[in-house]
């Protein structure tokens, strides 16, 4: 319980003071806890930074799978758009939230989107493996569709327009020209 409550407070000062804001010590008093308690569960700013880029993603991960599976899609094509949707939808409600622990801190050297890359990479090898998919390659096609989701979205946060109907039909049409022959 600790950890999460921890994360919790220091997300909440994120969102509500921003990340200079955010000290060990103003964490331990937003969380109730000793700073002790703090560094007991994280090393440092930057661990608990992580760690917080780590929750996120696992959690929307989990909700674009389930977004996925949902109703039975009897495609993997349809899995593949739902998952997608999904992203985007996580990302546009947490925009704030997806700044500053994606853009704003200067963690370097980790590969923190490769949960989002493996749950996306099953779907487009079940959607090969039932034929559907008639791509030789699925990790480059996983990458190359992820990673033009990613620029495509950070392009249009920094533009300040954020269409999410637009992203969403520009992302399918993507997807369909890649993945269906």
């Amino acid at each position: 319980m600790r950890p999460d409550q921890i994360l919790d407070a220091a997300q909440r000062l994120l969102l509500a003071e921003g990340l200079d804001a955010m000290t060990m010590d103003a964490v331990a008093d937003a969380a109730g806890v000793g700073k002790g308690t703090i560094y007991h569960y994280y090393q440092s700013k930057a661990e608990l930074l992580s760690t917080l880029r780590a929750r996120y993603l696992a959690r929307t991960v989990a909700r674009a799978e389930e977004a996925a599976c949902r109703r039975a899609p009897r495609t993997a094509l349809r899995r593949v758009e739902r998952f997608i949707d999904a992203l985007l939808e996580s990302t546009v409600e947490n925009g704030p939230l997806v700044w500053i622990l994606f853009h704003q801190t200067a963690i370097e050297g980790e590969d923190e989107l490769a949960v989002v890359h493996e749950a996306f990479l099953g779907l487009i090898r079940q959607g090969v493996d039932s034929g559907e998919f008639r791509i030789t390659d699925p990790a480059f096609t996983a990458g190359f569709i992820l990673h033009g989701f990613q620029g495509t979205v950070e392009s249009a946060f920094h533009s300040g327009h954020i269409e999410p109907a637009r992203l969403k039909s520009g992302m399918r049409k993507v997807i369909r020209s890649l993945l269906t022959p």
